[in-house]
């Protein structure tokens, strides 16, 4: 299930929730500095919303987190397949605007317990479900673990991986998002939580913030991926936060110093420019 290679990835950090951890404290999980983003369940089957999620979605965009959504497919083929995506969409379109890291399928081995497949029926379940929310306008992406990539799917390539390895490293593997563990401890969750890696697509991110203009007092996602560059290029930023304060702006005049740019703090094209050159002619 490969996916292609980027020239460069931001590194976002981030957990998996459903209402088996609980009520989670938005506000204490981002405190922590360790969370950037939470891939959320929905819910599972044909007609069952997840107790947590209305709950879950809305602490963590409210506390500023990025924000993905999962569904547990029950299907005993594809026709049951588009019914989980449906009852997905029911529960999601509220949120459509904040769900900015993708809809992932998931089919696990108790889906497969409920409902027996071939490689060929599991993979066309998957396929129909992705199919059907894409046609309703989300971005998609298919979970799983080695077993399921190696033995279990047919060619799923044209879904972004979020892989679940528990490992210190994730292999020969090109996942957007790498689960590599089941027993994450964060403040504000009383459970053990997965914890997740997220391979920003850089050349996504470029594109999006080309023409953004952001200053000291400016909160945002673009404030996180310049802290994280300025951080890569050895700029002190003091926390990777989103929020440009006086260490982000004294980190900014340094770099524009060091560039030969005008040096006013503010992070625009020129500056933007300087820190991703490779996306710029």
């Amino acid at each position: 299930m490969p996916l292609k290679l980027y020239k460069e990835m931001i590194e976002l950090r981030g957990i998996d929730v459903s209402y088996h951890n609980g009520v989670v404290e938005w506000n204490k999980v981002k405190q922590t500095g360790m969370v950037d983003f939470a891939i959320i369940r929905s819910g599972y089957g044909k007609f069952t919303m997840d107790e947590q999620f209305t709950n879950n979605i809305a602490g963590a965009d409210t506390a500023g987190l990025k924000v993905g959504i999962y569904w547990f497919i029950y299907a005993a083929d594809e026709e049951e397949a588009i019914l989980n995506a449906k009852k997905c969409e029911e529960c999601i379109k509220l949120y459509k605007d904040i769900i900015t890291m993708r809809v992932w399928a998931d089919w696990e081995y108790d889906s497969d317990k409920r409902n027996p497949q071939t490689k060929e029926s599991r993979t066309a379940n998957v396929k129909a479900f992705c199919k059907y929310l894409e046609s309703k306008g989300y971005d998609v992406g298919v979970y799983a673990n080695l077993d399921y990539i190696n033995n279990k799917f047919g060619d799923l390539s044209e879904y972004p991986l979020w892989l679940a390895k528990y490992s210190s490293d994730k292999g020969n593997y090109n996942p957007l998002i790498w689960q590599y563990s089941s027993s994450g401890e964060i403040i504000g969750i009383k459970t053990k939580v997965d914890m997740n890696i997220c391979y920003d697509n850089l050349e996504e991110i470029t594109t999006s913030i080309k023409r953004s203009i952001i200053r000291i007092g400016s909160r945002s996602a673009d404030v996180t991926y310049l802290q994280q560059r300025l951080t890569a290029k050895g700029y002190g930023v003091g926390k990777i936060d989103g929020i440009f304060g006086n260490l982000t702006y004294n980190a900014v005049i340094a770099f524009q110093k060091n560039f030969g740019l005008i040096q006013d703090g503010i992070v625009g094209s020129s500056t933007w420019n300087a820190l991703f050159p490779y996306m710029y002619g």
